[in-house]
């Protein structure tokens, strides 16, 4: 007769939406160290109960996969928390202002000022379109750069001195794809530098040990918020990242499954930045630490104007009556990195914001597609603000995952009036589609962009793509919702998911955007014990409650790594 295995944890009383490919609901879950044992009824749970095993109540509470962010910007604001000026949670150009004032007040031997959070709906005038000023933080000091990056990530907001040091002037050459903002009537540099542009002043330059200390408290807020698995976008900053993980995974203190994606440059030879990419993968090999995808930019953000378009801007976004947007690739190069990223064995994943962009990103994927060797290459396009409906099915035909931000899928007080409306006109009301692609049976992941996102907490996402909605009116300063049909903030509601595929885009979607649905993603034996409780069954719950459920225990291979005070 077999010797009875007898679990190390039990988790009873509770309900287990596993995401398999049936949906199926238990009530228990046994683990035997990082693995699960048994997932089933409690009766049939007990055979896993020994001596030793500890038994953990549930109590109705709800139990859901360890969550899998597959965009995602480590270590987020922790180093900005620490060294930087934080401007996130201001909301006037006043504000910000003062803010780096203070800053600069509290380290005045700084020799340059950092910092990151200002966002393009306090702007008006021509600083809509154009940014902020350079003279609004020369009247803080010239003695110094400073050097503040937009909330998304895709501007900077500079002084005069960082301009001077960094020898920017109206007439020098723009890289591929950046602007450089001028003031119209003088024609002196306004003080913005967009896209490609911001590689032209330096990055703030922080030791391996300023970024271990950073990551530990990014993986800490990413536990309080179920996620246990990520896909790392970095480039510049690629190697000190890594090794600050590989630190942290030498001493035992990695709890996060780290997958990661390096950039490819389109003004760099690609067969030397692929083979680059090659050689950093083959120094990552843990389970725990991988390089797996290529990271293309092929335009950039709707509010800074250079998303790439099918139709052109409206005059509001002051480029003129037929302004597009740049494609930021020669589209014969970007198909010659596609092939030779795919046939050495690594996933493309593209930044594309615009209709145009991602049509042309679809070509080019089709156009390698006949050429490429049988593979399980996974390729991924993410953001997708804008997508023209005949391109939705060309994800299914190219087998192209859908990698969405659900936390911006709803008519952001103040921003979605005053920037994307005034861009783009009626087209606004087509953001961000979500629903179209599940329909279409289209594998979707979804991801925060943290820290475009400021708040990468799921639950917010899975309100939102499901009530298409505002999640906390009280974060943005208005008055919450208390019917997810409210249409005040309604964005597209014929785009609406259900609970359990957004889940899904958090969990199995994600585990196989990832590589990793085979040991992660669903509550299965033999998958990892990545588990994530809830104070609230999603399932039964009004939607627009989602926001308020808690997570009360992250698990990660079985070890509680996360239990809610």
């Amino acid at each position: 007769m077999a010797e009875a295995v007898f679990a190390d944890i039990v988790l009873t009383n509770g309900v287990v939406y596993t995401a398999d490919e049936q949906d199926t609901i238990h009530e228990a879950i046994a683990v035997k160290g990082d693995i699960v044992l048994f997932a089933g009824s409690k009766i049939a749970t007990q055979q896993y109960v020994g001596p030793k095993t500890k038994m953990v109540d549930l109590g109705g509470k709800m139990v859901i996969p360890g969550l899998i962010d597959t965009h995602i910007h480590p270590p987020g604001l922790s180093l900005l928390e620490l060294y930087e000026v934080q401007l996130a949670n201001i909301s006037t150009l006043e504000g910000y202002i003062e803010a780096i004032k203070a800053f600069y007040a509290r380290n005045p031997k700084t020799s340059t000022i950092y910092g990151r959070g200002w966002s393009w709906d306090v702007l008006s005038g021509k600083e809509a379109t154009k940014g902020p000023r350079k003279e609004y933080l020369d009247a803080i000091t010239t003695e110094i750069p400073i050097i503040i990056r937009a909330s998304d990530g895709h501007t900077l907001w500079v002084n005069s001195k960082a301009l001077q040091n960094s020898s920017i002037t109206p007439g020098i050459a723009v890289p591929v794809g950046g602007v450089i903002e001028l003031d119209d009537s003088s024609g002196e540099v306004w003080g913005t530098l967009k896209e490609g542009a911001m590689w032209l002043v330096p990055l703030p330059a922080y030791s391996l040990e300023q970024y271990v200390e950073a990551l530990t408290g990014f993986q800490k807020k990413m536990h309080s918020f179920g996620i246990t698995s990520i896909l790392c976008m970095a480039s510049l900053l690629f190697k000190i990242l890594f090794n600050a993980f590989e630190d942290m995974e030498k001493r035992g203190e990695l709890q996060l499954r780290v997958r990661g994606a390096m950039a490819v440059n389109q003004s760099d030879d690609v067969d030397e930045q692929i083979t680059t990419i090659q050689t950093i993968r083959s120094q990552y090999t843990s389970p725990l630490l991988q390089v797996i995808s290529t990271k293309f930019f092929t335009d950039g953000v709707i509010e800074g104007g250079t998303s790439h378009l099918l139709e052109p801007y409206t005059e509001k976004a002051g480029k003129g009556l037929h302004y597009h947007g740049e494609f930021l690739w020669n589209t014969t190069k970007l198909e010659q990195a596609f092939y030779k990223a795919n046939t050495k064995g690594l996933q493309i994943h593209v930044h594309s914001t615009g209709d145009g962009s991602t049509r042309k990103v679809l070509d080019a994927l089709e156009a390698v597609h006949s050429q490429l060797p049988q593979g399980d290459y996974r390729n991924i396009i993410t953001h997708l603000q804008l997508v023209d409906e005949r391109d939705i099915l060309r994800f299914k035909e190219l087998e192209v995952i859908a990698s969405v931000q659900p936390y911006w899928q709803f008519k952001g007080p103040k921003w979605w009036h005053n920037v994307d409306y005034q861009f783009l006109g009626d087209r606004a009301n087509r953001e961000f589609p979500l629903r179209a692609f599940f329909d279409h049976d289209i594998i979707v992941a979804s991801s925060s962009d943290y820290p475009a996102t400021r708040v990468p907490n799921p639950l917010l996402a899975i309100e939102i793509g499901v009530t298409r909605n505002i999640d906390n009116g009280s974060f943005y300063g208005v008055e919450d919702i208390t019917h997810m049909d409210d249409e005040r903030y309604l964005l597209n509601k014929q785009e609406r998911a259900t609970v359990q595929q957004m889940i899904k885009s958090f969990t199995i979607n994600g585990a196989y955007a990832l590589f990793m649905e085979k040991e992660t993603g669903s509550i299965e034996a033999g998958k990892f014990a990545d588990l994530v409780v809830l104070d609230q069954n999603l399932l039964a719950i009004d939607p627009i409650q989602i926001d308020k459920t808690k997570v009360v225990m992250t698990f990660f291979g079985g070890k509680l790594v996360y239990e809610r005070p």
